[in-house]
């Protein structure tokens, strides 16, 4: 099994200094992830985790209620194994819109890729409860895996994206990676037996140098931005470090990550743009939950396609950009 670093922080770069932003971008070519700070204010941190509720509560028919976590095991979104809610029409639901209409993720993303033409991942999140009150909503650590099909895409073609709304610490849980693993991608060719992109890494595989490669848990603050490359092995973890909840004490959502990647619009093969940006347009129509793959269509699991339809009406100038690809007159 390999070692885990659960306590050492890792450096955060401010997105309001370019210097420091081009920092943490060559630390993301580097060491496979970095964190960016400053990315949402706590007032816009709470206004999401608003929205969050307000989804969670509707999506349950009232049967969950915020300030009762005894109803919180009542239809409750997420899958209970990992955390993720990638169904209910999450990925088109005001919550995600929210974050991701966040500027400054879109000023990152277009850092990276040199360009502001971005098609933005249709992606859900994750949601961890304080399982001290119910030991039930414990998550099961995940397994080490890529995101990325080393055959078929051995390049760097995606940045995975987590906009935090809670702190990440080893009281918390959250994501785990192998920094540099990324550098070794190809050497994944031996166990990728599908066309899919989900690649499981055992522990005893020489890019994991047989056991001995460490893994770090990615601590963050509430309202950072955490990156990670595609081709870096990776998985997350509940909370190892444990305080006794006291009986008088507020029961909340360890967790909130949302899940946002950009990808730029020359990464689209296999069909024309325009037939991609009408198809996303349909995605968004009909309330589809997608991947971290934002040039491609690949729906994520626990999709519920018989909600209402969408109207791209309802979307403002910057979110159509980003379902589109385009820079609006007040993109810049």
């Amino acid at each position: 099994m390999n070692q885990i670093d659960y306590t050492t922080t890792s450096p955060r770069f401010s997105v309001t200094n370019n210097k420091e932003l081009d920092e943490g971008l060559a630390y993301l070519n580097e060491h496979g992830y970095v964190v960016i700070s400053d990315v949402m204010s706590q007032d816009k941190v709470n206004m999401n985790k608003e929205l969050l509720w307000k989804f969670i509560e509707n999506v349950s028919n009232g049967t969950i209620k915020r300030d009762d976590p005894e109803t919180w095991s009542n239809q409750w979104p997420s899958f209970s194994s990992h955390g993720v809610i990638s169904g209910f029409g999450i990925g088109q639901s005001e919550f995600l819109w929210s974050v991701r209409s966040n500027r400054q993720v879109k000023n990152i993303f277009a850092r990276l890729w040199n360009t502001r033409q971005l098609l933005v991942s249709f992606d859900g999140c994750g949601v961890f409860r304080d399982w001290r009150y119910n030991s039930t909503w414990k998550t099961s650590g995940g397994w080490n895996h890529v995101d990325q099909n080393p055959k078929l895409k051995p390049d760097r073609c995606c940045v995975q994206g987590i906009v935090s709304l809670t702190d990440q610490n080893e009281r918390i849980g959250g994501l785990i990676v192998y920094p540099r693993t990324h550098l070794r991608f190809t050497e994944l060719c031996d166990v990728t037996k599908k066309s899919n992109d989900f690649v499981q890494v055992p522990s005893d595989h020489a890019i994991m140098d047989q056991g001995r490669t460490r893994g770090k848990l990615v601590h963050c603050r509430a309202g950072d931005l955490i990156l990670w490359d595609s081709r870096l092995i990776h998985c997350n973890s509940p909370a190892t470090a444990i305080e006794e909840r006291r009986p008088d004490e507020h029961v909340d959502l360890l967790r909130i990550a949302v899940y946002v990647s950009m990808s730029p619009t020359t990464f689209v093969h296999d069909q024309t743009l325009d037939e991609f940006r009408e198809k996303r347009k349909q995605m968004v129509e009909n309330n589809y939950t997608l991947t971290h793959w934002s040039t491609e269509l690949a729906v994520s699991l626990g999709n519920h396609t018989d909600l209402p339809k969408l109207s791209l009406d309802t979307f403002g100038a910057y979110q159509k950009a980003l379902i589109f690809g385009t820079n609006d007159e007040n993109d810049e």
